[in-house]
């Protein structure tokens, strides 16, 4: 965590919130049925099943209940995913560093 970047955080939690926003529209128009049916828009609506877990595979009856809850699941969502995805980060930085010093001691 000695390389944990709130500005990487943030930009991840961009990217996810942007991803799982048009997943969801894509699941939405897919259970509609307002666009034609194509590999591309069938695909991004069965990858919104991913940006739900874990909140809505565990509290669907509660979030489920209202429209405020529902979003903010996927809001937490996105932001335990950033996380997940900047501590990888964070932790190969960490990795390369500590390699870097090690091969400087022992040279």
């Amino acid at each position: 965590m000695k390389n944990f970047r709130p500005y990487r955080f943030f930009k991840a939690f961009i990217i996810v919130g942007f991803l799982t926003m048009v997943c969801f529209f894509a699941f939405a128009s897919e259970d509609r049925g307002v666009f034609a049916s194509n590999l591309f828009l069938r695909t991004l609506s069965d990858l919104y099943s991913v940006f739900q877990f874990p909140t809505h595979t565990f509290f669907l009856n509660i979030l489920g209940s209202h429209l405020w809850l529902y979003f903010l699941g996927l809001v937490f969502n996105s932001a335990l995913y950033a996380f997940i995805i900047e501590l990888g980060l964070s932790t190969e930085a960490t990795y390369r560093q500590n390699k870097k010093e090690k091969e400087k001691v022992e040279s």
